[in-house]
């Protein structure tokens, strides 16, 4: 064993190391998501907190939950907690349908507006056509997917008539109509999901016509993507998108449940990556439909076929699959469509086949952890370390709290190693390998405290062997003398 020359600068590449191995771990372990509670709002019909399939769920920026009850077609607009506020539908009342009806001929009105047929409730389901009725106008038929823009303005994508519908969410007022029913480059048939970029560019996922359209701030057409796979019989086909999100580098993620996968495009419509396959172990999807932002910068998905929620990267790297299951019991899903994370880590989901929204609540405990992560991304360890304690009394095999515990006692042993306070060092030290009996770092930091802590002891013991072989020496040297002196000879 050689000591160092310096003992406690040669200790400062290991509070480097602890510093790295921190961030490591706050990358890979912040991102889990833990959930304890389940509380589960609506039912199935036609009232109040009531629903019929349904679709796509937001929230807005004082935390409402906005809900796409797509077979009512209505918006359902609920309170943070899930209690019922508002309705939000389209008809001839709905501010600023008039005035827009106004610029439109009878020929345009037809053509953008086809009547919806209703039958007579007076007549029998086997009626003929002439006992049909005609409702022209505007409606919110089959409302799906929801954004939000900047400005509070509420689009939705109304997957009936093949509209985008843009209101005012303070009031419900109709703003604009963007597309008709149809094929070309801005018309749309069945889009099923929406998203607006910060700089207002629009991805529309047109599933009808097998393409995502996207469009400027002013919503003019510009680039339609499509995404291919080959047949059985070396064709190619477009594939169905599902689900659209902007992500923050610009680039925009999409479903393709048929392919079970998520792509990512650039703007320019070249594939960035791709994540999943058909199954229901890691990196596996089973008709996947919406992408919300998760915890972290990451991406959540409904993987709605498996009846769960799966976590990766924005790059697309696989971080946790959520087994959470069928059924209706609180804590179960059964397709799980729109989903939102509230700033609590609350994971709000659109539960589509239970006809209800459900809320998956963090655990006390996550909620402490989080609070410490916090605290140590701002060096503020002593705080932190009361809370991980706290978490670690409430679930003493919890992962991340163990590992956190270990990076906190590496940052108290550095900091007592720097003040020279060698014993409270190794104290900590010692207490790692409860938490972690393998840490690598721990023995190597133990020997330089012994350097550290003995380093006079070990200099007077090697100053004391110079000094006997030296007396020897200096013996030999004056027996040899006197020897020459008296004898004549050595």
């Amino acid at each position: 064993m050689c000591p160092p020359e310096n003992p406690v600068n040669a200790f400062r590449p290991w509070l480097a190391a602890a510093v790295v191995l921190f961030l490591a771990f706050t990358i890979s372990s912040a991102g889990a998501l833990e959930f304890a509670n389940f509380v589960a709002r609506g039912y199935e019909g036609k009232g109040e907190l009531e629903f019929l399939l349904p679709e796509d769920l937001l929230l807005d920026i004082s935390g409402d939950i906005i809900v796409a009850d797509q077979k009512n077609n209505r918006i359902q607009i609920l309170t943070p907690e899930g209690t019922f506020r508002r309705f939000l539908t389209i008809s001839a009342q709905t501010p600023g349908v008039a005035s827009h009806m106004a610029t439109l001929t009878a020929t345009q009105t037809a053509s953008i507006f086809p009547p919806e047929k209703k039958r007579d409730s007076s007549q029998s389901k086997n009626a003929k056509s002439d006992a049909e009725k005609t409702v022209p106008g505007p409606r919110l038929d089959k409302p799906v997917g929801l954004s939000l823009d900047g400005k509070g303005n509420l689009y939705v994508a109304g997957s009936g008539t093949g509209h985008i519908w843009v209101l005012r969410l303070r009031d419900g007022a109709l703003l604009e109509v963007i597309g008709r029913f149809g094929r070309q480059q801005g018309q749309f048939d069945t889009p099923l999901d929406i998203d607006i970029r910060p700089d207002g560019w629009l991805a529309v996922a047109d599933s009808g016509n097998k393409r995502v359209q996207i469009f400027d701030a002013g919503h003019k057409f510009v680039r339609e993507i499509h995404y291919k796979e080959e047949t059985k019989k070396k064709e190619l086909r477009s594939l169905v998108p599902r689900g659209v999100l902007w992500l923050p580098s610009g680039d925009l993620a999409v479903s393709y449940p048929t392919f079970h996968q998520i792509v990512c495009w650039s703007p320019t419509g070249n594939v960035v990556w791709r994540y999943g396959t058909q199954g229901n172990a890691k990196g596996e999807l089973n008709e996947p439909s919406y992408i919300v932002p998760g915890p972290t910068g990451h991406l959540l998905v409904a993987d709605s076929r498996n009846h769960r929620v799966v976590e990766i990267t924005n790059t697309g790297m696989h971080v946790k699959n959520y087994p959470i299951g069928r059924g209706s019991a609180p804590g179960r899903l059964f397709w799980p469509r729109g989903m939102a994370l509230t700033s609590q880590d609350t994971l709000i989901i659109c539960d589509q086949g239970n006809n209800r929204v459900q809320f998956f609540q963090p655990s006390k405990a996550s909620l402490i952890l989080r609070e410490a992560k916090t605290l140590a991304d701002k060096d503020k360890w002593d705080e932190a370390y009361v809370r991980i304690e706290q978490v670690l009394n409430l679930q003493p095999n919890d992962a991340d709290a163990r590992a956190m515990m270990v990076n906190a006692l590496h940052f108290f042993g550095d900091r007592a190693m720097n003040k020279a306070d060698f014993e409270r060092a190794e104290e900590y030290l010692r207490r790692i390998l409860i938490y972690n009996p393998s840490d690598p770092n721990v023995q190597k930091k133990l020997d330089t405290i012994f350097w550290a802590s003995n380093k006079d002891l070990i200099g007077n013991f090697v100053f004391g062997i110079i000094a006997v072989i030296a007396a020897l020496i200096l013996f030999w040297i004056v027996k040899t003398t006197l020897s020459r002196l008296i004898f004549g000879h050595p």
